[in-house]
Formats: structure tokens, sequence, C-alpha cells
């Protein structure tokens, strides 16, 4: 009787598949993790979802796994490691783009690997971070080459060519136009964090630090995040001491 009289009062059927229920859209990149090692994978797993913005839909242990959850899957990024069993790295990033969807490949390098870049490039990477990188770089390279972005280390060859024709154009100009407190929140905001948790460390409201971020974008002329992303990564941003003064 009491249900009967919600539906005749105008309340939402609560049921499973009711009308009135509607699915939230996930708009986290989805990101397939191919390594060798588990306890490596579920570390990186942990990095990766813990930022709220990436969620892991896969999991494989060899090449021919990866593409398997790949096609099942199909996820914004697959991440591969450089040192995969049985089928090598070059065979798996062009086994997923012979699938033909959206999904973009990044390779976990190791330091003494530089010379495998170029290959990478050529088999239709998108992106490669080496294993010794913090977390939170690994983490915006993904989520740059989710955006389209390929991301690979300085000093590749051919590299400027794969990227968009402005994308290095005049970033020590444009970065000479923020103060040294906007670089500071413009760093904390590529890393995640929050209008709140930059406040703290600036010794702002809130609602400053969202009105620092519009400035910001509006000196740089860029509003995207995946190309703030990249515009802080290119131009050492992150590299930088860019803390508030004592």
């Amino acid at each position: 009787m009491r249900a009967a009289n919600n539906e005749l009062a105008g309340e939402p059927n609560r049921e499973p598949g009711g009308l009135g229920e509607t699915e939230p859209m996930d708009t986290r990149t989805k990101v397939v993790l191919a390594l060798r090692q588990v306890m490596f994978r579920e570390g990186l797993k942990r990095i990766l979802e813990d930022t709220d913005r990436i969620r892991v839909v896969g999991e494989a242990g060899s090449g021919e796994e990866a593409v398997r959850r790949a096609h099942e899957k199909e996820p914004d990024v697959v991440l591969v490691d450089a040192g995969i069993r049985e089928t090598g790295v070059i065979q798996v990033i062009r086994a997923l783009a012979a699938l033909g969807t959206r999904t973009k490949v990044v390779v976990l390098t190791d330091p003494e690997d530089e010379e495998s870049q170029e290959r990478i490039m050529e088999a239709g990477a998108m992106g490669s971070v080496c294993k010794n990188r913090e977390g939170e770089r690994l983490v915006m390279i993904v989520e740059m080459v989710a955006a389209g972005r390929p991301c690979f280390p300085p000093g590749t060859s051919r590299l400027v060519s794969r990227q968009p024709a402005n994308s290095g154009s005049g970033i020590e100009a444009r970065l000479a136009r923020l103060s040294r407190r906007e670089c500071g929140i413009l760093a904390l905001t590529v890393r995640g964090f929050t209008s709140s948790e930059i406040g703290c460390e600036f010794s702002m409201t809130a609602k400053s630090v969202d009105n620092a971020r519009g400035r910001i974008r509006n000196k740089l002329e860029i509003h995207k995040r995946s190309d703030l992303v990249a515009f802080a990564m290119e131009s050492g941003l992150l590299d930088m001491d860019v803390s508030p003064p004592g």
C-alpha cells in the first residue's frame, strides 16, 4: 500500500530497473595493466585509482592476455611493461593497434633502455614512462595519452613531428606570464590537488584559488586539463621549486 501511495504522490520508483533510476556516467579513464609482476601491478593499480580519475578495468600478465583484455574491455589506455613475457612489447603494440579501437598504448621502460623509444614509437605506442619515475608523473602521462597527446621523454627523435604543431612553441615566454604563486597553483592543480588543499598551502580561500586558476588558463591560453598537464611537463614546471616563501 505504501508503494502505491508513493507512486500516486509522484515519488520516483526506486526499485532496481525502475523508470526513476538512472546510472551516473563514469567519466574516468579506463586502463588495462599488462605487467609480469603481480605485486608491481597491484602497486600501479593503487597509484592510478587513488586519483579517482582513473579506473583499472583489466589486468594481464602476458602479451597475449593483454590483447584479449583490451578486446574485451576496450580501455582508453593499455599500460604495458616493455619486458612483457611470451609476446614482445612491439608485437603487443601492433596487435593492439590491429584491434581497430580507440585504445592507446603507454609503455613502461627500464632506466637503461632508452634506445627502445624509437622502436616503441614506430610500432604505434602513444607514450612511455620510465619505471623509476614518481607515481604522479605516470598518472599525468596516462591522462595525456588518453586525451590524444603523445608523451615521450624529452629529446626522443621525431617526437616533435607527432605532436600538435604549436605544442612546444613559446613555452618559456608563456611560463614567464605567470607569477611564482600562479606557477605553484598550476603545479599543484595538475598534480590533482583540490582548491581547498591548494588554498591551505598558499593561505588562500578555495574561491580565490578557483579565480587564480581561471587567470592562469587565460594567461596561458589553455583551457583543457590535458593541455595544462602537457604544458606543465614540457615547461619543466613540475621540476621547479614553486612552493610559497617560508
